[in-house]
Parts: C-alpha cells; structure tokens; sequence
C-alpha cells in the first residue's frame, strides 16, 4: 500500500481521508504540481479547512501490470490476496490508523475531529468506514455509490450480457438517445440548458426512437431497433426479481455512451465468486443470469467484506454522527434512485433505534447535471465546508453550491438540492444560483 498524509503547519485540529475510485491503484493527492514541481493547486481540505489530509492507493497500483488490479487479486499470492482484503475495505482502516499515528507523533496530540469523504468506490469507502470504524470519524460525505453492490452488479450485469450483440446500441446511439431525452425534458426546470435538472419530471419515452417513428432519426446507424429499445428500457426501469422484489432502482437520464458495464461488474462477479473467467471471457458475462446469479453474488460480496451493512449506517446516524450522501443528477453508472432506496431504508432503520428525525443526521442532495463523479471536488462542490459545519457548529446543510466551468458557458453556479427537490429557473442571470429555487418535482 501506498500512502499520502499532508501535514499543514497551520492544522486546525481536523483530519480528512479521501477515498479512492474505480479499482483504486492511485493516489487522489491533496498537492497539484507543474512540471518544476511548484504547487498549482492544494485541495481545500488542507488550504481552507487546514486539515490534515490522508489518502491511500486502496492497496494496488494500477502503473505497475503485475500489481494492478482487478487480475492483481486473482493471481494466487498472498500478496494478491492481500491486496483484494485491501481494497474490499481494509485499505480504509490501515489509512485512519497510519494518519491518526503519524499525526499524533507529529503534532504531539490526536485530531480532535476526523472527516471521510469519497465518491464512487470512494463512496464505498465512505460507507465501509462507517461500517467498520465508526468510532474513528465524526462526519462522513458519501457520493455516487448507492450501499447495494451486489444490486448495482447484478444491474450491471444485466447489460453488460447483451454487449457485443446487435442489442447494444453504439455509443453514437446512447449519446442521440440521451440528447433525444433532453431536448424533451430540459425545459420543465424553467431553463433550456441542456441539462435535465427536473429528473422526476422527465416522462420521456424510449420508444419514440425506434426506427420508423416520426421522433425518431431517419439513419438506421442512430434510430434504435426493437431489440435495442428493449436493452434501453432496462436501465430507465427497475430490475426485479421473479418475485417482482426491486434488485436495483432505475437510473434517471443520462449519457450511457460511455459505459463500461461489463469491466466494472465483471470484476464484482469475479470477487464475489472467485471467477476470474467473469472479467476475461465476454462469454461467461453473456450467461448472467438474475436468478442464478444474484444469490451467490450478493452472498460472496457480503463474505467478502466489499459489500456495505445497512444497519451499521443508521447505527452511525442514529448515535448523531453526521452523513450528508449525494448523487450526480446525471450519473451513468450508478442510480441515483437507488442510493435514495437505501437511504430511506437506512432512515427506518434509524427511527426504529430512536431517531425521531433521521434528517438530524443525514441527509441526501443531487448535483445537477453532472455525470459519474462531476460533483466531487471540493472546488465543485463544498462538501468539506458542509460536512464541518453541520459537526461543528450544527448547522445542517439545507441547500449546496455546484460551481462549473465551460468554454461556452464561462463560470456558472447551480443549487444543489436535497432530494426530491431540483434548481427551478426564477428570474434574472442564468449563470448564477440566486436566479434558481429548490422546488418539489
């Protein structure tokens, strides 16, 4: 395993531990460098918050082949074996522990209070450190990642069997098919600007761009065929049991062109099973199968500790620790419907243990617009200074900031809105966020 702990000369007191992404292998570094090695950028963590900053590869490193993972953790070693423990969850611990350590002997005292903050795996992580080391953290921002991995598999999966056959549309396809949705939806937020912020609202149809309807493209190359219709109702539509149980809530729209179900799932699958035929053979992830599968799949992530426990959560939250998850409002790869399935399943389990209001210790908002991670930087977003408040001083964040930069655009800011809520267009500069109001779909 690698490491990162940055130690400010100015600390505050606080220590704050990023998490990782993908299949980790790196170093999320809190320093930005040129070429001369002079610091360009400091993450906010250290710069405004001025805490300690920790961060790990997650226990492989992806730029050296033998040691990469996901195949790292099937090559029979020790060391692989290890290497999986690390990033199923151990990574997360050993990196507290090393930073509360290292911060103590440097300091000559203990961080008074310790921060998580993660999205994708990262907010796996988050999750896991709630699970495992609840004593070790006072506030904890867990984004992109919905604490069902065995769910978001199987749904994975579920489209990653049909890649390679005439079922799949093309990227070209995927990206016409989600321009197509916004340009049906984009307005019910008050504002025509390309970005579908009234998710609950958007009814839009996929069957509408089937080759020979008048909505549709006339080039067979971008209208979809029946069998690709099929193949995109299943990511807008719950996937469900024989029992008709929900496994995975549905995604909103998004841009799924470029996806990569089969890397991701197959890699879940392997660690579930032991399977490595599962990330190698296009083959074997054409026979997934839901009723076959979903058993040994959500059994093998459970034993394997990569799975996250519901229960420790609302434990988390129910002793007045602080959570605030969040989602991309256009994410790809993840639900953002599903995260919220498990968030209000996770707030009665807490009311069950005492919580009256579950909303006292977490709450759950959605980043415009924003694909897979677009809302994770602390420049994005502020979720540092959110997640601080709310431990520090109690006050609970009602309503974020998303701040983003294009070249057509220039500098704009958006709300970020709990859920259900979404950024409804008022009056006045469209670039700015006092010109929106959260609104109830």
């Amino acid at each position: 395993m690698d490491f990162e702990v940055v130690l400010p000369d100015n600390w505050s007191g606080r220590l704050w531990q990023q998490g990782g992404g993908g299949f980790d292998g790196f170093i999320d570094s809190a320093v930005v460098l040129d070429a001369a090695g002079k610091v360009q950028a400091l993450s906010r963590a250290v710069g405004q918050q001025a805490a300690v900053y920790a961060t790990s590869n997650g226990g492989n490193r992806q730029s050296v082949a033998a040691e990469a993972g996901p195949m790292v953790w099937f090559d029979g070693t020790p060391a692989g074996a290890q290497s999986l423990q690390d990033y199923d969850y151990a990574s997360v611990g050993k990196t507290v522990h090393f930073a509360k350590a290292l911060t103590a002997e440097f300091y000559g005292r203990k961080p008074s209070k310790t921060y998580f903050s993660g999205c994708s795996n990262g907010g796996r992580n988050a999750y896991a450190a709630i699970q495992r080391w609840p004593e070790e953290y006072d506030g904890v921002v867990s984004g992109c990642m919905g604490m069902d991995l065995a769910g978001q598999t199987a749904m994975w999966m579920n489209i990653a069997k049909v890649d390679g056959t005439p079922a799949m549309p093309t990227a070209t396809q995927w990206n016409r098919l989600y321009q197509a949705a916004v340009a049906a939806c984009d307005a019910r937020d008050g504002l025509t600007d390309g970005i579908i912020a009234n998710y609950a609202g958007c009814d839009f149809d996929v069957g509408t761009q089937a080759c020979g309807q008048a909505g549709a493209s006339s080039d067979p190359s971008i209208c979809l065929s029946a069998a690709q219709v099929a193949t995109a109702k299943t990511l807008v539509s719950s996937l469900t049991s024989s029992a008709g149980s929900v496994v995975y809530s549905k995604y909103q729209w998004a841009d799924w062109s470029t996806s990569f179900y089969g890397v991701l799932g197959g890699a879940y699958m392997a660690i579930a099973t032991s399977d490595v035929s599962w990330i190698t053979s296009p083959a074997r992830q054409a026979t997934f199968d839901l009723g076959q599968h979903l058993g040994p799949l959500t059994v093998g992530l459970q034993q394997t500790g990569a799975d996250n426990d519901k229960r420790a959560v609302a434990d988390f939250i129910a002793a007045g620790k602080k959570v605030i998850h969040w989602h991309d409002g256009a994410d790809e790869l993840v639900s953002l419907e599903d995260h919220q399935r498990n968030i209000a399943l996770v707030h009665e389990m807490a009311k069950a243990k005492g919580l009256a209001d579950p909303a006292q210790a977490s709450r759950f908002f959605i980043v415009p617009g924003t694909n897979h991670s677009g809302g994770q930087a602390l420049t994005a977003v502020d979720w540092s200074q959110a997640i601080v408040d709310w431990v520090e001083a109690g006050i609970a964040p009602s309503q974020l900031t998303y701040t983003a930069s294009t070249a057509a655009q220039g500098v704009r800011t958006l709300p970020v809105c709990p859920y259900p809520q979404y950024p409804r267009y008022v009056s006045g500069d469209t670039s700015l966020s006092t010109s929106y109001t959260c609104t109830a779909p």
